[in-house]
């Protein structure tokens, strides 16, 4: 097998720098779990918000940002996990998008019927706070204790993603995987993506299964594992996809300037806000 030329990417030491930092907080903020964790969201839900309509801006769509921000909160807030422990069976989320919407459908009313920007919030609250809430949700899925490692199982199956791909994808790719939407990435990145997730996965849930041999963990044999990534790692290459479908669109090559060498807050979540709700769903439904 040849590998291909390349030469050194000059944002690697940058992207490397602020990757290690932003896992180290990341970690911290999981650890700690309920007001960390809630705080980093609103931080996420806000700064999120703002490079979305940064983004849109460029396409001359306006977003509705007290509908994006202020919904988004109201979301977050019934995603809490003292609502489900005190007030269990209650579909708090289906309330808070029922309020937002009907909220949001009043504003519109009262000022002008935008439909355009209506439909573009709509569509941005789907995107960032409807998926941000599922962080708190999975964070304590079934309990304290071992949510934190259910949380963490999406999130390196999206990291081991992203690495995996870029590096395989940079010295080994060759077929284009959607040319139109990101020329950069490739087949045979994809695929060393996947297989880069299940070995970090499978190293990863041997070791939580051996320490809670009765959680959720205790599920993931080899084949239900494999099938388990594979689901997960198409679920991070969509959101990667689907960010940079909308980069395209609104022609900038960054959601933003957050992180030095990795561009916006958006472009390192993109994965994320896909494979944290559909691990949630699937835990929900499997067990």
């Amino acid at each position: 097998m040849q590998f291909r030329d390349h030469k050194p990417d000059p944002s690697l030491p940058s992207r490397i720098g602020s990757s290690l930092v932003a896992v180290l907080v990341l970690f911290a903020v999981i650890w700690e779990g309920r007001i960390f964790l809630f705080l980093a969201l609103v931080f996420i839900l806000v700064l999120g918000s703002l490079e979305l309509r940064y983004m849109l801006r460029n396409r001359g769509i306006e977003l509705n940002m007290a509908f994006l921000i202020g919904g988004g909160l109201v979301m977050l807030l019934f995603s809490l996990p003292q609502l489900q422990e005190i007030y269990p069976g209650v579909p708090w989320r289906e309330i808070a998008l029922g309020l937002v919407l009907i909220g949001a459908f009043s504003s519109e009313l009262i000022g002008g019927a935008n439909i355009q920007r209506f439909a573009y919030s709509l569509l941005a609250f789907l995107y960032l706070p409807w998926t941000l809430g599922f962080f708190l949700l999975l964070r304590h899925s079934p309990d304290g204790s071992v949510g934190i490692w259910i949380l963490t199982l999406p999130l390196l199956c999206s990291f081991s993603n992203d690495i995996g791909g870029y590096f395989v994808g940079r010295y080994l790719g060759k077929r284009k995987l959607a040319p139109t939407i990101s020329p950069g990435k490739t087949v045979e990145g994809s695929i060393g993506g996947i297989a880069t997730s299940f070995l970090v996965l499978f190293l990863f849930t041997t070791i939580v299964r051996s320490a809670y041999p009765e959680s959720p963990f205790a599920l993931f044999r080899p084949v239900e594992l494999f099938i388990f990534n594979l689901v997960l790692s198409f679920a991070a290459q969509l959101g990667d996809l689907t960010e940079s479908m909308l980069k395209r669109y609104c022609e900038v090559k960054d959601s933003g300037y957050f992180l030095p060498g990795h561009g916006g807050l958006l472009d390192r979540l993109d994965s994320h806000l896909f494979t944290v709700p559909l691990t949630y769903y699937l835990l929900t439904i499997f067990i």
